[in-house]
This record gives structure tokens, sequence and C-alpha cells, in this order.
């Protein structure tokens, strides 16, 4: 299982930064107030319009983890979880929030790049964080080392468990939390929903934003586990 999962959390950028122009572009589908809301609420899933706050490299076979977030301060902190070694690296948006992203970005390609002949696994990332993380870098200026989301059909570069255990769109789609909890397995969800990360980051919980990333990461890898030992040389791994 020589495998690197990877999970990410964003907020929106400021409402301020968007003028007539791009709110006319964001909402030209809404038709009510309620639809506008829709709408805003759904700023966070793209990566012109939002911003990356955490992201977490968890690399199987050694037990360690890596969670990259934004902060009010720089740091380093190591701790252990579920049996993982974690290195917590938080980058002070002091100096900017964006110069901060470009400083996580900068080092997650170093790091995939680093890993190139293992497997990335995540949970829906040819859909979200693949995407986001590449055009994120595209907004930054900040050069790609690696193509997330390779092919469908190949899991030597990647493997979106989501897509894997609807079997290619022919089944129906589970959240994290559903499958963890059939499975038997502590849901990250308990504690913290992704809903709640946009009032975390206003609130200034950075650091909780990041462990909640992290929690994510390790269900996906106890859920790339199961999958592997059950269902893994169905799909050539």
């Amino acid at each position: 299982m020589d495998a690197v999962v990877f999970d990410i959390e964003t907020v929106p950028v400021s409402e301020d930064s968007f003028d007539d122009r791009d709110w006319e572009y964001i909402l030209k589908y809404a038709e009510s107030e309620e639809d506008e809301e829709k709408e805003k609420e759904k700023l966070s899933f793209w990566a012109f319009t939002a911003h990356l706050v955490s992201v977490t490299l968890l690399d199987i076979p050694t037990g360690r983890a890596l969670v990259m977030y934004l902060s009010d301060r720089e740091g380093l902190e190591e701790l252990d979880r579920d049996g993982f070694t974690v290195y917590m690296k938080s980058f002070s948006i002091e100096g900017g929030i964006e110069r901060a992203e470009r400083r996580i970005l900068e080092n997650f390609w170093k790091k995939v790049d680093e890993r190139r002949n293992q497997r990335l696994v995540s949970f829906n990332g040819r859909r979200f964080d693949s995407v986001f993380l590449m055009l994120r870098s595209f907004v930054l200026d900040v050069r790609v080392s690696r193509d997330l989301i390779g092919k469908r059909f190949s899991y030597d570069n990647h493997l979106d468990l989501l897509d894997a255990l609807t079997f290619h769109g022919q089944g129906r789609k589970y959240s994290l939390d559903f499958v963890c909890r059939r499975l038997g397995l502590p849901s990250p969800k308990e504690s913290m929903d992704g809903h709640e990360v946009k009032r975390y980051f206003r609130e200034g919980r950075y650091r909780d934003i990041a462990l909640y990333n992290l929690k994510d990461t390790i269900a996906t890898a106890e859920i790339y586990r199961r999958f592997y030992d059950t269902l893994g040389h169905i799909f050539g791994l």
C-alpha cells in the first residue's frame, strides 16, 4: 500500500474583492435572495473565488502526515494521531493571505513531486481537491509539478475512492461521513462539519481547521486500507 493520501480545506475570498461585473457573473442564475445565498455558499468550491487554507499529505508506508495551513503565526508542531506521526506547519497570513497560500502550494508541489512513484489517494479528489489545487496554483502563478487527476481508469497515479466506490458512476455516491459510519470507522464529522470551516477561519480557529483536515485524511486512509484489502485486486492495485 505504497500511497499518499491527500485532502484540502478552503474558504471563500472576501466578498469585497468582487466588483459589480463579478457579482453579475456569479449570481446570473440566481432568481431570488435565497438563490443568491446558495450561490455565495458555492464560492469556496472554486479556485478563482476561494483560498486554500489547509492541505494534508499522509504517507501510509512511513506512518507520517504533514499538515500545512494558514494561521496568524509561523509554527511547527509535532503530535501523534491514530498511530500517525503528524507535523503541523503553519504559514502566517500577516504578510498577505495569497502570499501564504503560495508558500503552501510551493511546498505541496515539492512534496508530491518527491513522491512521484507513490499512488495518490483521495475521497472525491478528482472532482474537487485536484482541480482546486491545480487551478489555485494557476491563479497564484505557482508551477505545478504533477498531474493530480490522471486517467480515470488507471490508478498508478491517483485513486479517487469516491469514484471507485461508485464503480465509475454505476452506483450511488456516498459521503465520507456515511461511509465511515457504515464501516464502523470514526467519522471526522462528529466534531466538526465542512460547512463550519468558513466560520472557524473568520474566528481565527486556524489550528482547529487543520486538525479537521487531518481527521478527514486519516479517515480516507482507513477507507483505503479496507478498499485495498477487499477490492484492490479488482482495480489492479
